[in-house]
């Protein structure tokens, strides 16, 4: 029965909203969902415990309140005052993105600011712990990039990406050599042209790319990385403020007005994990294709179309609730990156960099 709710729910959100199961470790099983709101002229409102979605006045489906975990906006929809009020009082993360995947801005609960966590955070920086903390970030984002090429080219075993597997091992030694942060950062940006380059080896020949290029992304690859990088920096944002704290001190990216640096540093490692290997998939795959992608007038770069983004969206939904064991214990993709928000929290109050330990994959 409880599969057959499910089943009726994804019909009636046609590939706008999508529902997905949670399991609860020794919990028994909860159901929660990541609400996406992708259509034009679509509203979210609340009405006693369900939130509503309508579209030209017309519903489109109900969502019990206490079962979304997340809303993400896209282009023109809208939100009700009394669903803001709501979503608030839930603490429920609420962010807008454009049409062509760009965040906007977003609205959170406040968590209780910790004026002592985030004083720690602007004494730590460029002290030894800083250094020690973005040689852990650089050194797992460089090794998920060699394990999600190894992975990808366990068929093919194409020489050419050996012998860039091999190279990109030497740089990872490297690492806890660097002196400073400019000289983790020289070593972390050779890597990432390396690494992009060969990917893009392993890429069917109607998605080739040969690098990373962004603002805005020239190809369709680009454009579903840059999409992916943006919600997912989002949630790394999220779960930043909900453990108290400040998002705009990092220890590795540069202090600028704007740039949320910790949200960067916190991503390193997340990128290949996440966003890399669910792309490459897609396309592998054939579950995304060319004419997902289109061209508009007056833009320089390659977006998503309509279809193409409920294709990304549903894989990366997939890819978040993706279970895996951590420490002897059952985590979703989604709650290793909150608890690695929560872990480095813990390393910056005990000024202890053993305290956080980076994500990696084999």
């Amino acid at each position: 029965m409880i599969s057959r709710f499910f089943e009726i729910i994804s019909m009636l959100f046609q590939g706008i909203i999508r529902c997905i199961k949670k399991v609860i470790n020794e919990k028994g099983v909860d159901f929660m969902c990541f609400v996406y709101l992708t259509e034009p002229g679509m509203q979210l409102s609340k009405s006693g415990g369900t939130y509503t979605v309508c579209k030209e006045k017309k519903e489109v489906c109900r969502i019990p309140a206490e079962t979304i975990e997340g809303i993400v906006l896209m282009g023109s929809v809208q939100i009700s005052s009394p669903a803001v009020a709501d979503v608030l009082r839930r603490k429920i993360p609420v962010s807008w993105i454009t049409a062509s995947g760009q965040y906007c801005g977003s609205f959170q609960p406040p968590s209780g600011h910790q004026a002592l966590k985030q004083r720690q955070q602007v004494l730590l920086q460029g002290t030894p712990f800083s250094l020690e903390m973005g040689k852990k970030f650089i050194e797992a984002k460089v090794h998920n990039q060699i394990a999600l090429l190894q992975r990808c080219n366990r068929t093919a075993k194409n020489k050419e990406v050996k012998e860039q597997i091999g190279y990109l091992k030497k740089l990872q030694k490297e690492i806890p050599s660097a002196e400073d942060r400019d000289h983790l950062l020289g070593i972390e940006g050779i890597s990432a042209k390396a690494y992009f380059r060969t990917l893009g080896l392993m890429v069917r020949d109607d998605f080739a790319f040969s690098g990373r290029t962004k603002r805005p992304p020239t190809d369709s690859f680009n454009a579903m990385l840059s999409f992916g990088y943006t919600l997912l920096s989002h949630e790394i944002h999220t779960a930043i403020v909900t453990h108290g704290l400040q998002p705009y001190f990092g220890i590795l990216h540069e202090l600028r007005n704007g740039h949320a640096a910790l949200v960067s540093d916190l991503l390193e490692e997340w990128r290949p994990v996440i966003v890399d290997s669910m792309v490459w998939s897609l396309v592998q795959h054939r579950e995304i294709r060319p004419e997902h992608f289109e061209k508009r007038k007056g833009c320089k770069g390659v977006y998503l179309t309509k279809e193409g983004r409920d294709i990304f969206l549903r894989g990366y939904e997939k890819k978040m609730r993706t279970a895996h064991v951590v420490n002897g214990y059952s985590h979703t993709l989604r709650q290793c990156v909150i608890r690695q928000s929560y872990h480095y929290s813990r390393a910056i109050m005990h000024q202890d960099a053993s305290l956080y330990t980076a994500y990696t994959i084999r």
